[in-house]
This record gives structure tokens, C-alpha cells and sequence, in this order.
């Protein structure tokens, strides 16, 4: 059974953290602790702002809560629009994010068909299908249960990212 409360807490950016590593998540809402943003957060923020006459839209819905950038309209239907001022090494994080934005608001914005990942200069048109929102949906299915836990989720420390992880301190696994 989940928690209300907590599942108002899902978002898109816990997605991306998620995939990156499944305690993140937790002790940022278990424990109410966040990394502080970084230089190059900062930059990224100001680099993504959508343009002049446009602006960002807050959805809200029984999956969670997201700040799209953008909404677009085309020939076959709405766009969300994901901007990220920079490349990752694991681009099926920006992926999995923009799937969860798309699955968040597709009951509070109807047609939506595509998601454009806008990373740096290069833009990167997805189609959604039901595979890929089938994948998404379980990641939101394991972080309601790790959120619904008082124990953190297992895991394998990984010594390349937790040695640069802000969060290994309070990570119960390091």
C-alpha cells in the first residue's frame, strides 16, 4: 500500500537520481536531505530556461508532480520539450526522466504523442510507445516501494560513483 503524502513526492528529477542510484531517492525524502546546487547546476538552470513568450508548466497527477519545460505543438500531436545543458554519460537517465514528465502529466494534458530531449544543441525526438512507458511505470512502482520503506533499498556500492556521490555521508551502503 503507498502513502499519498510520499507519492506526492515523485517527480521527475527523483527518476533521474533513481537510475543513477536507488538511495538517493530515499535519503533525500526519508531523510529530507539535498545536495546543494553546484556551479554547473546553476549554469544548466539558466542554460534550459525556455524562450522569451513561453514558459515552463507545472503539472500535477496521480503519478506525482513535474516542471515541463515546454509544450509544443506538431503535425501529430503535443511535444513535451526537455532541455539539459549538458551531455551524461548515461543518456537512458534523460530518457527515463522525460518518459516520467510524459506518463506525470498525460492525464492532465491530453495528445501528447512525442517527447523532444533537447541536450545541448542537439534535439532527440521519442516517440512514446507502450514498452517504453511500461519500463518507466516500473521505476515508478520500485521508487513508491523504496519510499514506502523505512529501510533504504539494497544496493552495490559502486566505488566510481559513490566515490564522487554528495550523498555517500548519510548513504547507509558506503
Amino acid at each position: 500500500m503507498y502513502n499519498p503524502k510520499i507519492l506526492e513526492g515523485i517527480n521527475p528529477t527523483i527518476v533521474k537520481q533513481y537510475s543513477y542510484c536507488p538511495v538517493i531517492p530515499w535519503i533525500q525524502v526519508k531523510l529530507n536531505i539535498y545536495e546543494p546546487l553546484t556551479d554547473s547546476m546553476k549554469i544548466a538552470v539558466e542554460n534550459t530556461n525556455p524562450p522569451s513568450g513561453r514558459g515552463q508548466v507545472y503539472v500535477r497527477g496521480s503519478r506525482g508532480s513535474a516542471i515541463i519545460d515546454e509544450i509544443i505543438e506538431d503535425e501529430g500531436g503535443r511535444v513535451i520539450v526537455e532541455k539539459k545543458a549538458y551531455r551524461s554519460h548515461n543518456y537512458s537517465r534523460y530518457v527515463e526522466q522525460a518518459v516520467s514528465t510524459y506518463l506525470i502529466a498525460k492525464s492532465i494534458i491530453p495528445g501528447i504523442r512525442r517527447i523532444k530531449l533537447v541536450v545541448g544543441n542537439r534535439d532527440n525526438v521519442i516517440d512514446i510507445n507502450e514498452d517504453l512507458a511500461a519500463d518507466v511505470e516500473r521505476i515508478l512502482d520500485l521508487i513508491e516501494k523504496s519510499l514506502n520503506s523505512d529501510k533504504p533499498p539494497s544496493t552495490s556500492p559502486n566505488p566510481k560513483k559513490c566515490g564522487s556521490c554528495w550523498y555517500r555521508r548519510y548513504c547507509p551502503h558506503y
